[in-house]
């Protein structure tokens, strides 16, 4: 039996100074996205980041993909720039210097305007803009791009994931630099909806790789390959099987090696956010943290306040709606949410990075408001303010165990009861030769399992519109409520929201 030691601590705070984190928005006037992918770049290698964000935008009433490019001019401004990366929404990208020539090149995935997928290499050239390269790789979406040197030869190879023509595909490509890439046959399980992060977990030098998401039999899934010499080997590691999920690596409790966050929904509809500590031999094991559980977003760790310690920006899809936030790792006493006021948004990315090159790490994000609104937004990191606190006596319960060790269970939230649901589309649905914007919507109901209520939906406008079949309504959205009238507030939200922006709303009672 584990004994924890409380001991009782009682001060008298009066003026006391505590360090607090604040993050400003810059209002940089980046178009907004949604199925997004943004993140920090710099092809004009002036030593400050740029922004590179892709995804489904509005603009008067109608729906574009973009991908832009903005320049950091310094001062907070930012300004789009020409380039030739094609237009794409639910896909990835992550940067590397693919051809070793010194330059980083951009490999993006996803779905283009036209409905085909793309997956490519766009090569960065000395003036700053980007080459398309010649070589070939399967197109993909709703999936991850991760980089790493898997054979440890010096280059940078790919490891994409995601929904390919014929279902689920996990691929790795080897670079063999002068004869391009090649295809690995790896015998690893095919995922979309997923993330993927290669981590060297057991310290023997080569990058082990987690991946989760939906897999052929349509079940959520989150796995470990070991990377040997004789290829990869599946470990159970114990991690809960998420889809509509991301995965961050990072050291989080400064023992030297890779500790794993995993978030997503699991198959019964349930939210998870998982902190798992690396144990090397012993294998992973659940750490008790108070992250917010989140589906259809993501995750990325830095040290945002120069502390020695990995800190935590989430963000994406709960039980009761959209979330960003900053939690701070304070070590033994665990981590703080520190409030930092940033737009809680859906279908979100975004990353840490220094754009005002001040020392510390601002915040990019982007994705869907609660109001069906698009943001690309930059938070610049204030850095540690001062504020001082008056308070009458506390009495403070410190365990002597820290949170590493904390086994503890955290009471579940009650459960919502409500649901309706819904999806989007920009297709010639009626077949006519024209495109137009629909969007269908449920009634609300009270279902008796998970995923009954989608379903049912599926098949009924299928009954009356058969190419629905043919076009994507993978991204159905469920929203679950704890009482009637909120449910029906919402859904009327919904339905006013969409028809502001010229959809056709078609009811699927039953």
């Amino acid at each position: 039996m584990r004994i924890f030691i409380t001991i009782t601590i009682s001060l008298l705070l009066g003026g006391t100074i505590l360090k607090a984190q604040t993050f400003t928005d810059i209002r940089a006037g980046l178009t907004g996205v949604a199925e997004s992918s943004s993140g920090w770049i710099d092809p004009d290698r002036d030593g400050d980041l740029d922004v590179f964000v892709a995804g489904e935008f509005f603009n008067n009433d109608h729906s574009n993909l973009q991908s832009l490019i903005y320049r950091n001019l310094r001062n907070n401004n930012f300004t789009a720039i020409n380039h030739n990366i094609p237009a794409f929404y639910r896909g990835d990208f992550d940067q590397a210097d693919f051809n070793l020539d010194g330059i980083s090149d951009l490999f993006v995935m996803g779905e283009l305007s036209d409905g085909r997928r793309m997956a490519k290499i766009f090569n960065g050239n000395t003036s700053g803009g980007f080459t398309p390269s010649g070589q070939n790789f399967e197109g993909l979406r709703d999936g991850a791009v991760s980089l790493a040197d898997y054979d440890g030869d010096g280059d940078t190879d790919i490891l994409i994931t995601g929904e390919g023509i014929n279902g689920p595909r996990t691929l790795l490509y080897q670079n063999d630099r002068s004869s391009g890439f090649k295809l690995i046959q790896t015998g690893i399980t095919a995922l979309h909806r997923g993330d993927a992060c290669w981590i060297d977990f057991n310290l023997d030098g080569r990058p082990d790789l987690i991946l989760s998401g939906i897999n052929e039999n349509g079940r959520a899934a989150s796995l470990l390959y070991r990377n040997t010499s004789e290829g990869f080997i599946r470990e159970e590691a114990g991690f809960i099987p998420v889809k509509n999920s991301a995965i961050a690596c990072a050291d989080v409790d400064n023992d030297g090696d890779q500790d794993v966050l995993i978030m997503g929904e699991m198959d019964n509809g349930k939210l998870v956010t998982r902190l798992y500590r690396n144990d090397r031999d012993k294998g992973f094991s659940p750490v008790q943290t108070p992250f917010v559980a989140i589906r259809s977003g993501f995750a990325h760790w830095a040290d945002m306040d120069a502390d020695g310690d990995m800190d935590l920006l989430i963000s994406g899809e709960t039980a009761m709606g959209a979330v960003s936030k900053v939690y701070r790792n304070d070590r033994r006493q665990g981590f703080t949410d520190i409030e930092a006021n940033l737009i809680p948004l859906y279908m979100s990315d975004g990353e840490w990075g220094d754009f005002d090159l001040d020392g510390d790490l601002d915040i990019l994000i982007s994705g869907m408001a609660a109001d069906f609104s698009f943001h690309t937004r930059i938070y610049r990191n204030n850095g540690r303010q001062q504020a001082t606190q008056t308070t009458a006596q506390a009495d403070a319960e410190e365990p002597a165990e820290d949170i590493w060790n904390n086994q503890t269970v955290v009471p579940e939230r009650r459960r919502p009861i409500y649901y309706f649901v819904y999806s989007s589309t920009y297709s010639d649905l009626l077949e006519t030769g024209t495109k137009e914007y629909f969007t269908f919507i449920s009634p609300i109901k009270k279902p008796k399992a998970a995923y009954e209520m989608e379903n049912i939906f599926n098949p009924l406008i299928r009954q009356t519109y058969p190419s629905w079949g043919m076009i994507d309504q993978g991204n159905i959205i469920t929203n679950g409520y704890h009482t009637l009238e909120e449910a029906q507030t919402a859904r009327k939200t919904v339905i006013e929201a969409y028809q502001a922006k010229n959809f056709q709303i078609i009811e699927v009672n039953w």
